[in-house]
């Protein structure tokens, strides 16, 4: 339910802004700004970058409001914009930043071992390296279910799929992650 009054309010918010209130805009900017920076950081690995592009996406917005289709959800619309600048960027620059150290936040706890920090630290960084290994489209995938928590149908909507073809891609994706972690957890006992 909180998702139907969610659509209707950026609904409502859309044609506030068509009728020209730009503090209705400032609301859907503060709404979905943090999450269009966390999706262009997960797929480019640059700071700086991802906010320059989350700008650009949102200037991208501000002048094609017109065409948003109220028949489909206003975020999944929103994270397709960013979707493409990435890809613009990427071809742009032809690379992809690996992930800075400095910025990826680290789990403390007092409750936990050296030994536990340590497996848990070699355990993300098998699963970056896996997800840096995958082709844009699979990273793209993975980064919408993961770091948006998106259904199959949302991220199918965002990358022009059908929600089977995603589910497919997606275990597939899974299947291989598996098979992927056997082989590096045996490389690491040897």
């Amino acid at each position: 339910m909180e998702e139907v009054s969610s659509m209707d309010e950026d609904i409502r918010l859309v044609k506030e802004v068509l009728n020209g209130n730009l503090d209705s805009f400032n609301i859907l900017v503060n709404k979905y700004e943090l999450n269009i920076i966390k999706f262009v950081y997960n797929m480019i690995r640059d700071k700086e970058a991802s906010e320059d592009i989350a700008q650009e996406v949102f200037i991208t917005i501000y002048n094609k409001l017109y065409m948003y289709n109220p028949n489909y959800k206003f975020s999944n619309w929103v994270l397709q914009i960013a979707r493409n600048k990435c890809i613009d960027y990427i071809r742009k620059y032809k690379r992809v930043y690996e992930s800075n150290l400095e910025d990826v936040k680290e789990i403390r706890s007092n409750e936990i071992s050296p030994e536990q920090f340590a497996e848990f630290n070699e355990t993300k960084e098998m699963v970056q390296n896996y997800i840096n290994s995958l082709s844009p489209l699979d990273r793209q995938l993975v980064l919408l279910r993961y770091t948006q928590e998106l259904t199959f149908y949302d991220i199918g909507e965002i990358l022009n799929m059908s929600e089977s073809a995603v589910k497919r891609r997606y275990y597939k994706i899974r299947d291989k992650f598996k098979e992927y972690s056997n082989v590096k957890e045996k490389r690491w006992r040897v």
